[in-house]
């Protein structure tokens, strides 16, 4: 199994860390640390260092900071990306986020950068890993324009089907994360996205599906059995397919 999305650089974790990885190794091939701003990408580029080889690191720019920093914290995170694009599997997470209402300013900010940054996955030919709550559809018609991009992610998707398949349509990737055991919405997904487009992810400390608990990568194996049950396919296809995907869009 890989965990393709989480945040065990968070603080969370600190006092628990060593022993959910040594955990987790027992089971899984890699786990993908995902940075969301410029301390959480230093974090980020941290840990996978302690766990070399095993924690792998993406490095981006949550969209709620994004909106909201400064033009020199812009201007410094974006240049950190692009000063450690080889150190990290992808550029992300980025994006768009339009679960809250947001002034003028911020959305524009949030719109500016979203598309800096694919510039610059455009420029170093790396995939990208998007956060685009409440704004699925829009954030895949910029995005479909980037076609030199060479994969792209939709994590932790919460979108329509009809944009998941036109997502799907473009070779995109869908993520599907443990808040799946939970919605109808996601279990009509998971019946139409096609195994090749799928990936796995827990998006911990987030969307732990035991109450009062913080997630951990060791539930992804939850998300593979609801995937199994909705499709109707053998635990073991889907892990070994969506290991696949993993694999081939981090080049890992």
């Amino acid at each position: 199994m890989i965990d393709t999305h989480c945040h065990l650089s968070f603080e969370e974790f600190d006092n628990k860390r060593e022993e959910i990885i040594e955990n987790t190794r027992k089971e899984f091939k890699y786990i993908v640390d995902s940075g969301a701003s410029y301390k959480g990408n230093i974090r980020s580029l941290k840990v996978a260092s302690q766990y070399n080889g095993f924690i792998k690191t993406t490095m981006g720019y949550h969209p709620e900071y994004a909106g909201n920093d400064n033009k020199e914290t812009i201007n410094k995170t974006l240049k950190q990306i692009s000063d450690n694009i080889d150190n990290i599997q992808a550029i992300g997470e980025i994006g768009l986020d339009f679960s809250v209402k947001r002034s003028e300013n911020e959305l524009k900010r949030q719109h500016t950068v979203f598309e800096k940054l694919l510039d610059m996955a455009t420029e170093y030919d790396m995939p990208i890993v998007l956060h685009v709550r409440d704004a699925e559809a829009h954030a895949l018609n910029i995005v479909k324009k980037y076609t030199e991009i060479p994969d792209v992610i939709f994590h932790c998707f919460s979108g329509s089907k009809e944009t998941a398949m036109e997502a799907v349509d473009y070779g995109y990737y869908i993520s599907f994360a443990t808040n799946t055991l939970f919605s109808k919405r996601h279990k009509k997904n998971m019946k139409k996205v096609p195994l090749e487009n799928m990936l796995t992810e827990t998006d911990s400390p987030y969307l732990s599906p035991v109450k009062g608990e913080y997630n951990q990568p060791l539930n992804i194996r939850k998300t593979i059995e609801r995937i199994a049950r909705t499709k109707k396919i053998d635990f073991e296809e889907i892990e070994k397919e969506t290991e696949k995907n993993a694999i081939d869009v981090y080049n890992l």
